[in-house]
């Protein structure tokens, strides 16, 4: 890459963190707790966003591109070969410049990495329960729980952090321009070809707890409850963001890696995009010197394997070991996982998801739900459980309910890169967008994205009502169990 590009990327034009003392006179943090800034004499790492995404430099060969897992013409063993050195391939990029020092708490600082741009999405940091925390940028993604030697069960929490290469955040300029508000798609949003998303997840579960953890990356974050706290509200109403910060407070606690994924926009694919999934195997890998390859690839999707009308997803393909078309599963891992824990349970009829991720789903069927929220700051349901439809149905569910059948033929459908999210109004109910537009705008993808517009949408209604009590009414995507 050339000498002339500005190699500093961090420009504090959006808040860093849930709390950001920078915009405290925005009136965002007034009349709650501060629970999430720095103490005094604190010397760890202070996050910061990496968001000056029009100086993004795209660069025009990938090493992935020298592997072809979607070649339908492979056999067996040579997918599975392909994926292999196409998942590293990719993992080895998002890694140049971001670690490798002596300190692993102050590996992924992104603001003036200069072998390339890295950038993070802004506005993850409206909402007290889950906005990002100081020392790292996670944010708070799920409760999930954890079934250890058979039958002892274990709650906790992951927290993540995300990051976009220069092909990705080139086309996030065009929504976050850097100015204060955003320009919000009246229209599919696409990524570039050659975007790439990665994406770090920890875990408050222990090593002690899941042997899987030894020898992994392990950081200080400033977090709220292990086992996922939640706030209750006066006379059974909604909590306001004071009763939040109160109720859920926060402290620097040991977080532990379990899961890295990654996602890349790669025209060979079916749909546009391939996603992947790395978990924790310290205990396999203590003799690796790098910390952060102390995992191993869990599998990688380009399709949903979607089942034939009539049947459920849960049943497609009747052997999904050997028969899953759309993707590669590393049963190795997926069984180590499984020997002490049911951490490799993997999503609806093995199809893939990782440990943080939800067993009645897969990665493809979450991410394509992603859009821009409407003027009621809403989405759809990333999960057709999550949508609070007030029945019983449900995807990836046994049975032969005519409705169970029909959303599993929209969860588990093929949706192409940028393509509206759509079904039977009972299943996928229409948006509400100020412009008319009928159909749900796609974020391509991108539920970090449909997040930010999300919680800025939140922002900015909350400011023009002056309000000082203020309750997130949006519904924000989350991978709970």
């Amino acid at each position: 890459m050339g000498s002339s590009i500005n190699w500093s990327t961090c420009t504090g034009a959006y808040p860093s963190y849930f709390q950001d003392p920078a915009f405290t006179n925005t009136g965002m943090w007034e009349n709650q707790a501060i629970i999430n800034q720095p103490p005094a004499g604190w010397t760890g790492p202070v996050f910061k966003l990496s968001d000056a995404y029009s100086r993004a430099v795209p660069e025009s060969n990938y090493p992935w591109e020298k592997f072809n897992p979607f070649d339908q013409k492979l056999s067996s063993q040579q997918k599975i070969d392909q994926t292999e050195k196409y998942i590293w391939s990719v993992m080895n990029y998002i890694q140049e410049g971001n670690i490798g020092n002596s300190d692993i708490s102050k590996d992924w600082q992104l603001c003036n990495n200069t072998a390339r741009q890295w950038f993070h999405i802004p506005y993850q940091t409206y909402e007290p329960l889950s906005g990002r925390e100081y020392v790292h940028g996670l944010t708070r993604e799920a409760p999930v729980t954890f079934t250890i030697d058979g039958n002892k069960q274990i709650n906790t929490t992951v927290w993540a952090v995300g990051f976009y290469n220069p092909a990705a955040a080139k086309s996030i300029s065009a929504i976050w321009t850097g100015a204060p508000d955003p320009q919000i798609p009246a229209q599919n949003f696409s990524f570039n070809e050659g975007s790439v998303i990665g994406k770090l997840l920890f875990t408050t579960a222990t090593p002690d707890q899941m042997p899987f953890l030894k020898n992994v990356p392990s950081w200080k974050a400033n977090i709220s409850d292990p086992q996922y706290c939640k706030c209750e509200g006066k006379n059974g109403n909604a909590c306001t963001f004071e009763e939040e910060t109160k109720q859920c407070p926060r402290q620097v606690r040991d977080v532990y890696l379990m899961q890295f994924d990654i996602a890349v926009k790669d025209k060979r694919s079916p749909i546009g995009w391939a996603y992947g999934t790395f978990v924790a195997d310290g205990e396999r890998k203590a003799t690796e010197k790098n910390p952060w390859n102390r995992i191993s690839p869990l599998g990688l999707m380009w399709g949903n394997d979607t089942p034939p009308l009539g049947t459920g997803a849960i049943k497609y393909p009747a052997n999904s070991h050997a028969d899953l078309k759309e993707s590669v599963i590393f049963w190795d891992v997926a069984d180590m996982l499984n020997q002490k824990t049911n951490a490799g349970h993997l999503g609806c009829n093995s199809r893939l998801n990782g440990p943080a991720d939800n067993a009645k789903s897969s990665c493809l069927s979450c991410h394509q739900t992603a859009s821009v929220p409407d003027k009621n700051n809403k989405t759809p349901a990333i999960l057709y459980q999550f949508g609070g439809f007030g029945n019983n149905n449900g995807q990836c569910l046994t049975g032969s309910d005519p409705l169970n059948l029909a959303i599993d033929q929209v969860y588990f459908k093929n949706f192409s890169c940028a393509e509206s999210f759509t079904g039977p109004t009972a299943i996928v109910p229409p948006p509400v967008y100020a412009g008319g537009q009928k159909q749900w705008i796609s974020t391509d993808f991108s539920l970090q994205v449909s997040i930010s517009l999300t919680q800025w949408q939140e922002w900015n209604e909350d400011k023009k009502k002056g309000l000082k009590l203020r309750v997130f009414d949006g519904v924000l995507p989350n991978r709970g169990e």
